[in-house]
């Protein structure tokens, strides 16, 4: 990649917190990966430029479903995280998973307590949020046909959802990396 002007840099092991007080959201993510905020959609981008494993956050109005040409919040996740394009133009030819490649667990986080100093047990409510899995697909201009295996976590709070995709080409695939990619999924949280 350092051709192309990205930066080299070296691998390091640990993971940072990205807590920013201006987005309703938080998680981890690797030392290694470099961050940007999306500059064409609201949102974020973090890579690891040496390998193309990257995490991405979307965000967008729950009312904006039927428009993305989704039927359920699911599809609109994975829509937003595989075929970006589709908002912004351009001749990228990116694939869509058939819906029997997508696979999802739901589960829900009670948020009691967590903020709370004086420990008195008020509940403060509790958080759905629906683990996500497939494949994608791409075609580059150059004919280069890439792959990748993603991970994603989608919540929707206030009328907005919130997605967070990790992926990674299915050929760097390995153990290791899904372990690291799932802990960053599961890290997020809405605030």
């Amino acid at each position: 990649m350092g051709a192309y002007g990205l930066p080299q840099l070296k691998a390091a092991s640990g993971y940072k917190f990205y807590d920013e007080f201006d987005n309703d959201y938080t998680f981890e993510y690797p030392k290694s990966y470099v961050g940007r905020k999306n500059s064409l959609r609201s949102g974020l981008y973090l890579s690891d430029f040496n390998t193309t494993d990257k995490v991405v956050v979307e965000t967008f109005p729950e009312s904006d479903i039927d428009n993305i040409g989704a039927s359920t919040v699911v599809q609109a996740a994975v829509i937003k995280l595989i075929n970006p394009a589709n908002d912004n133009g351009g001749d990228s030819k990116l694939f869509l998973p058939p819906a029997n490649r997508i696979k999802t667990e739901t589960k829900t986080f009670s948020s009691d307590n967590v903020n709370n100093s004086n420990n008195n047990n008020n509940s403060t409510g509790s958080q759905e949020y629906t683990y996500v899995a497939f494949p994608s697909e791409t075609i580059t201009r150059s004919g280069y046909q890439i792959r990748r295996k993603n991970l994603a976590v989608v919540g929707v709070k206030r009328g907005m959802v919130y997605v967070l995709g990790a992926s990674a080409r299915s050929d760097q695939w390995n153990k290791d990396k899904e372990e690291v990619l799932r802990h960053v999924v599961e890290s997020f949280r809405l605030r």
